[in-house]
């Protein structure tokens, strides 16, 4: 085809998909780190086979290229990513954390106006402030979320190491999404075994991993009973969120904890929720899962070990 030998034309559409596909990962916000792994990987796996199909092919076609060669340029290309997503992740997560400040401040004016201290308001008005009030606390959670997620897999941060007490952590959770909760008709159980042993981590992390599987089952849930459990087995922690929502498909269980991935595209929400979630809990060393029948609503369970 126009003299383009047929390994080479396979190997630069090859590459063209590989970036096409890095690029757009690279817009919906995974971390430099793993986007360098799949460009490198994916440039050495080019080098070799090209230079093995090269060697191969029929003489006269074309002459084999230097491997230390193709490393050197390998090396060159891939400082110059580092660099260019280095410099794009630092710039998103700082205008991420630069929107906190003004939505403090709207939110500070909302309460002003909601409590009356700036004047009587009509039932309507506060009905008005209390959707605009819920939107902010939205946004600011999806805020958290992409910061939490870009520490996590960054590792900027490492994990403290505390006495924790989950019970509370269930009480103080639920208690500031108790205003969802009733203006959803959410009917809330909570069944906490009295002798909760403590355990040692993040209380910090421990609370955002907890937050994030509650809040994904009010999202999914209307008018009907969320059940949360907490006892110890085996040495662990078992705490379990069960819903009468919508249920997940079965082809999906093991794609929910996946970044950005949701089974309601039409829902709100970052889709870091669930994988933030999962990832600090597989730092405490405990394990994350799913159970569910479609339009039978869902449990989460986790684990965190008690030593």
């Amino acid at each position: 085809m126009y003299g383009i030998p047929r390994t080479e034309l396979i190997l630069t559409l090859f590459g063209m998909m590989v970036i096409a596909a890095a690029s757009t990962t690279m817009g919906l916000g995974f971390s430099s780190t793993s986007i360098l792994v799949i460009w490198l990987v994916t440039l050495v796996l080019m080098a070799s086979v090209g230079f093995i199909a090269r060697g191969r092919a029929p003489k006269g076609e074309m002459e084999p290229i230097e491997t230390s060669e193709r490393i050197n340029e390998l090396i060159a290309e891939n400082a110059e990513l580092k660099d260019a997503f280095g410099e794009k992740n630092e710039f998103f997560i700082r205008t991420v954390e630069e929107l906190r400040i003004p939505l403090t401040s709207i939110d500070g004016h909302v309460e002003l106006l909601r409590d009356r201290h700036l004047g009587k308001i009509t039932k309507e008005q506060k009905e008005s402030l209390d959707a605009i009030d819920q939107e902010i606390n939205h946004i600011t959670r999806m805020i958290i979320d992409i910061i939490e997620f870009n520490n996590l897999v960054a590792e900027n941060e490492p994990l403290k190491d505390e006495k924790v007490s989950f019970g509370s952590i269930i009480d103080n959770v639920t208690r500031y999404m108790q205003p969802t909760i009733d203006l959803k008709g959410i009917r809330l159980h909570k069944i906490i075994s009295p002798d909760l042993p403590m355990v040692y981590g993040d209380l910090q992390r421990l609370t955002h991993a907890f937050a994030n599987v509650v809040g994904n089952a009010i999202k999914y849930t209307l008018e009907n009973d969320i059940t949360i459990t907490a006892d110890a087995e085996n040495g662990e922690l078992l705490i379990s969120i069960s819903d009468s929502g919508t249920g997940i498909p079965e082809d999906a269980l093991d794609k929910v904890f996946d970044p950005f991935y949701r089974v309601d595209t039409t829902s709100k929400g970052t889709g870091l929720g669930l994988s933030t979630a999962k990832k600090i809990i597989e730092m405490h060393g405990g394990r994350i899962w799913a159970e569910s029948r479609e339009g039978k609503g869902s449990v989460f369970r986790f684990t965190i070990p008690i030593s």
